[in-house]
């Protein structure tokens, strides 16, 4: 019998805390996780994913390009590099990839991955204080999985409803860690 539930993969089931039903959206968005992130306890890219239509997860250090039957531009959420602006392509066709890992280990799968560096990046026009209050971050705009994609998602749909709604979901995950035993380590040396 696992220890995990099959469907957010922690110890202690929190798919209730996914949007029910999945916000709907256009961009494809795709997120390659490292492996050391997929059953961390503070992690946001499987709720992130439970909770978007258009929402794929990949697991692993190194990744083939994905087919591209509907020829989508595709694009990486990640600071630095050529920059895609988001009028400059309908959410309709795009595919953007996101890095979930700790700063450390997302440099790691890019550098892994070499056509990931080829692609146009996405930037975040702005940077709020991150919410995530339960994980170590070098600095308050270090943002989680969940509230750059939130973001992202806001920026590229021109629709403002993606960010507020996935903020409910991580002030869950928020919660739901904060009641966990005081000796429980929340602030891992590379927790991201």
């Amino acid at each position: 019998m696992s220890r995990h539930c099959p469907r957010c993969l922690r110890a202690r089931c929190l798919c209730a805390l996914a949007l029910q039903p999945p916000l709907q959206h256009d961009t494809e968005l795709v997120i390659l996780q490292h492996p050391l992130e997929q059953f961390e306890v503070k992690g946001t890219a499987r709720l992130l994913a439970l909770s978007l239509n258009r929402c794929r997860l990949e697991v692993g250090e190194v990744f083939a390009p994905l087919p591209n039957p509907e020829q989508r531009i595709e694009a990486l959420l990640y600071p630095g590099g050529e920059s895609l602006l988001a009028p400059d392509v309908p959410a309709q066709r795009l595919r953007l990839y996101a890095l979930d890992g700790s700063w450390r280990k997302s440099r790691l799968l890019l550098h892994r991955n070499p056509w990931l560096q080829a692609l146009p990046r996405v930037h975040l026009e702005t940077l709020p204080s991150s919410a995530y209050t339960v994980r170590k971050a070098h600095a308050g705009h270090q943002l989680s999985t969940l509230e750059a994609c939130g973001l992202a998602l806001d920026q590229l749909e021109a629709a403002p409803v993606f960010k507020p709604a996935l903020d409910g979901v991580l002030a869950g995950l928020v919660q739901a860690l904060s009641r966990r035993a005081p000796d429980s380590n929340l602030h891992g040396p590379d927790s991201g």
